[in-house]
C-alpha cells in the first residue's frame, strides 16, 4: 500500500551541530531559497513494451514541488539511489513513455497532473496554483541489500565551496578524453575546489531475506537535509 503524502515541516528537520565526521552541514536555518518537496516512498511497477516477451520491473518515486520562494526558479532536479555497498544508479535516461504512461494510470485519483519527467524540468513559478507533479524513475536495480538512500538536489540554492585537500598545482584542473563515441569530453579530475549543495537524503530499510528484498515494500528512516 503507497506510504501517505507528508507535508514538508513534518518531514524536513534542520541539521543539528555537525557529528565528528559528518563534514560541512546545511546551516540551521535557510540561507537562500528552497523549495517545498513532497513525495510517495519508491514503488514498484512492472511494464510489459511492445516487442517484448516479458515485462520490466521499474522503481520510482512521485514527488510534488512547490515554490513558494517569491519568484520563479530554474528547476533542475537530481534524483539518485545509493545501495549499501555505494553503487550509485541515476534515473534512467530513454526509458519509453509507455512507462510513466503506466505509473500516471496508477496514480491518475491522487495525482491527476502528473506530468513525464522531461517535462519537469525549467522555470517553477511561485505560489501553490503552479505546484509541480512528476516522478523520477529507475529501471530495475539491485535493492538486495539491507538499505538505501535516495538524495534528491536541485531543491536549494544553498552552497558551500571547499578546496580541495589534495589539489595538485603541477596538473592541469582538466583533460580532454575520447568518449565511447569517438567524441572528446572535458574532464575535471584535478579541481582545485568542491562546490557542495544543499541535498535531500532520504534513507530507507529493507527488511527480510536478500533474496526477497527487490519485492518488499522499503520502511523510510530518518529524513534530512546534507551538504553534498
Amino acid at each position: 500500500m503507497l506510504s501517505p503524502l507528508l507535508p514538508l515541516l513534518l518531514l524536513f528537520q534542520a541539521a543539528g551541530p555537525p557529528e565528528v565526521g559528518t563534514g560541512p552541514q546545511p546551516a540551521m536555518r535557510p540561507i537562500a531559497w528552497e523549495l517545498e518537496f513532497e513525495f510517495l516512498d519508491p514503488q514498484r511497477i512492472e511494464v510489459k513494451l511492445p516487442g517484448t516477451e516479458r515485462s520490466e520491473t521499474y522503481w520510482y518515486v512521485v514527488y510534488t514541488v512547490t515554490n513558494r520562494s517569491g519568484r520563479s526558479r530554474d528547476f533542475f532536479p537530481t534524483f539518485e539511489i545509493v545501495t549499501e555497498n555505494l553503487t550509485v544508479h541515476t534515473t534512467d535516461t530513454g526509458i519509453s513513455p509507455l512507462v510513466f504512461d503506466a505509473i500516471r494510470e496508477r496514480h491518475r485519483i491522487t495525482h491527476k497532473y502528473l506530468v513525464a519527467p522531461s517535462k519537469a524540468i525549467g522555470l517553477l513559478r511561485t505560489g501553490a496554483d503552479n505546484a509541480l507533479e512528476s516522478v523520477a524513475i529507475w529501471r530495475d536495480i539491485d535493492l538486495s541489500q539491507n538499505n538505501f538512500r535516495i538524495y534528491v538536489s536541485g531543491l536549494s540554492g544553498e552552497t558551500r565551496t571547499l578546496a580541495n585537500p589534495i589539489y595538485d598545482p603541477a596538473r592541469p584542473e582538466s583533460q580532454r578524453v575520447a568518449g565511447d563515441d569517438g567524441r572528446e569530453r572535458e574532464i575535471v579530475d584535478n579541481p582545485r575546489y568542491f562546490t557542495l549543495r544543499k541535498t535531500l537524503t532520504i534513507g530507507y530499510n529493507l527488511p527480510g531475506s536478500p533474496g526477497a528484498r527487490s519485492a518488499i515494500v522499503p520502511e523510510r528512516q530518518a529524513v534530512k537535509w546534507i551538504m553534498r
